[in-house]
């Protein structure tokens, strides 16, 4: 058995509860069993926890409830699978999962072998835990669905939405560390930040608007999406170069939410038939709705840029697990600056 905050129903953060009778899970030939030191709260384990993508999710989920969120880790090898030979018990580890079984708000966690990979020596375990997952999203959006690779985002014109949040906190790094252009929209108070993690332009969402500042653009990354309406899409597109090289991403859009209100088999084509209407009206813009996956090359990558110091996390506040549901809390206010962590052990 093991500790962990389990999900006993949808709705708020009220309803996890810490639990030390869990079953702890046992590795696969091609897994590994990590003991959990330190996790992170992203704001799509809110939306998990309110229902979103259930329709989705619950296919995957063995039983509905208790569900244990979470998708960051980091900790230390506690059994091997016996096909594996990368890892031995005992290694530091870091990653990220997709697995709806095995969330990482508990004590221990199985991973695929494209899941994890061996901690930067020059990060702490709650730092390590504040980065896979936003990083990997990033990669996500710009690398798997908008076919960009570092050489085309040399020289080029980037907007990074919500640039002080976790995904943007990255983003800025990255696109500058790749010869971008950066300009990002985050309050007042966290200018000093994003311009400190590279950003050229920033934007006073409070009291300015993108859309009247910036011009002749030729990537934006939308973290917040049609969170903040269905117009936010419009809004971004006008910013653009009107041609076939420039993209719009977007990490939050229609296609889990479609497939919960129409359900599996209708919901599916009903979703691709909106993504493609939104191609078609705003080409030649391409337009991204960009899903997580996780990338053990991503990973990889990852790795190597904040081994190398190219790369550096942003944490704004760390909390034990048994205070998941202030953790839970303080993310849904949307005002987290950098990462949230959550220390397991």
């Amino acid at each position: 058995m093991m500790i962990g905050a389990a999900l006993l129903r949808y709705g708020d953060a009220s309803n996890f509860e810490i639990s030390d009778s869990l079953l702890c899970p046992t590795p696969s030939s091609n897994q590994v069993l990590v003991n959990i030191h330190s996790s992170s709260v992203n704001p799509i384990d809110i939306m998990k926890r309110e229902g979103y993508g259930k329709a989705v999710f619950e296919k995957q989920r063995r039983s509905n409830f208790p569900w244990v969120l979470g998708s960051d880790f980091s900790g230390t090898i506690s059994e091997v699978g016996s096909k594996v030979t990368k890892f031995k018990e005992g290694d530091e580890v870091w990653g990220c999962t997709a697995d709806a079984n095995h969330g990482t708000y508990a004590e221990y966690g199985v991973f695929d072998l494209e899941e994890i990979e061996h901690k930067p020596v020059n990060l702490s375990f709650n730092e390590a835990a504040s980065l896979p997952y936003v990083a990997l999203t990033t990669w996500a959006g710009v690398i798997r669905w908008a076919g960009l690779r570092p050489q085309d985002i040399a020289n080029k014109k980037v907007l990074i939405q919500a640039g002080s949040g976790g995904v943007g906190t990255f983003a800025i790094q990255l696109f500058k560390l790749w010869g971008a252009e950066v300009a990002t929209t985050c309050s007042k108070k966290n200018h000093e930040l994003v311009k400190k993690l590279g950003a050229d332009v920033v934007i006073d969402y409070t009291n300015e608007d993108f859309v009247e500042v910036l011009n002749d653009y030729d990537i934006v990354l939308d973290s917040v999406g049609d969170l903040a309406g269905e117009t936010e899409i419009e809004r971004c597109s006008k910013i653009l170069k009107q041609n076939k090289n420039s993209h719009y991403i977007t990490l939050n859009h229609a296609f889990a939410r479609t497939i919960d209100e129409k359900g599996f088999l209708l919901g599916v084509p009903h979703a691709l038939f909106l993504r493609q209407k939104l191609k078609n009206k705003y080409k030649p813009v391409n337009v991204h709705w960009s899903i997580f996956r996780p990338s053990l090359s991503a990973l990889q990558e990852l790795t190597k840029l904040v081994s190398e110091g190219d790369v550096i996390p942003v944490i704004d506040r760390t909390y034990k697990l048994t205070d998941i549901k202030q953790a839970q809390d303080y993310v849904a206010t949307g005002h987290a600056v950098g990462k949230v962590v959550m220390e397991i052990q």
